[in-house]
């Protein structure tokens, strides 16, 4: 039998220790009998550009990028997919047949793939999201293409004013207003850590079966979803399905399969 021939993937970010990445693919690979390389990379902002190169001059297919490069690499790409162009973000790079970089991101296609798996209905609905930061701007472009209407808070108006700019001519995006009386169908936690004064806030909006979903996992996010048990919601979910989906869908990307999880 023909063995193999081993590809090289991997993960950039500053820090990097901390990435699942690694563990997440080599099982995807096994399970479908690719002999893959996958490493961590911690990487200088000042030699972004030279890394990201010089990997795939050496042979590389894949690489995934986290923290903070997810806007940094776009002016190392030569060409982007159709959400990184909107959404200024990316988390996946891969060469193509014509040497050029590729970069998209997967991030928003991850949360929908697991909302699909855990039969949350987002579809026509609408979700209040929290936080316009990090995952959180691949994740709304993502739902509005799925029909969902957004109502979207954060601390600062700004960054709000900025991400509604970015995707008024994607779909139905507007601010959270306390005065408002809508009701909505789930929340999407996108803030890095447990804020009660601002779930107590925007509490009163959600319906009764709304589904409850944190980017977060681990340790990260025990207590928002605890905090939604202790007020009797049953439809709660934290990130680590959307981290296994976006991983997923890079692979896919870079290997032409896509694993079940």
């Amino acid at each position: 039998m023909k063995k193999n021939m081993r590809v090289s993937c991997g993960v950039i970010g500053n820090p990097i220790a901390h990435s699942l990445s690694p563990d997440i693919h080599l099982n995807f690979a096994k399970q479908l009998n690719i002999d893959l390389d996958y490493q961590k990379y911690l990487v200088d902002k000042n030699q972004l550009n030279y890394f990201v190169k010089h990997f795939f001059e050496k042979g590389g297919i894949g690489l995934n990028v986290t923290l903070p490069f997810k806007q940094e690499v776009i002016t190392t790409v030569d060409e982007l997919s159709e959400a990184s162009k909107i959404c200024r973000s990316v988390n996946t790079l891969s060469i193509q047949k014509n040497g050029l970089i590729y970069g998209d991101t997967t991030d928003g296609d991850g949360l929908i793939f697991h909302l699909n798996k855990i039969n949350f209905k987002f579809k026509d609905k609408t979700i209040l999201i929290l936080g316009a930061g990090g995952a959180s701007v691949s994740v709304i472009y993502a739902l509005l293409k799925n029909r969902v209407k957004i109502i979207l808070h954060n601390r600062s108006s700004d960054k709000i004013d900025k991400v509604i700019s970015m995707f008024s001519g994607v779909g139905d995006i507007k601010y959270f207003d306390l005065n408002s009386d809508i009701k909505v169908d789930g929340l999407i936690c996108a803030v890095s850590q447990f804020n009660q004064p601002l779930l107590d806030q925007i509490l009163p909006s959600l319906k009764s079966q709304a589904f409850i979903y944190d980017l977060n996992y681990a340790a990260r996010t025990e207590q928002t979803l605890n905090y939604f048990r202790e007020k009797e919601f049953e439809h709660l979910s934290d990130g680590y399905g959307m981290l296994l989906g976006q991983a997923a869908k890079s692979f896919e990307i870079w290997h032409g399969k896509m694993p079940v999880f």
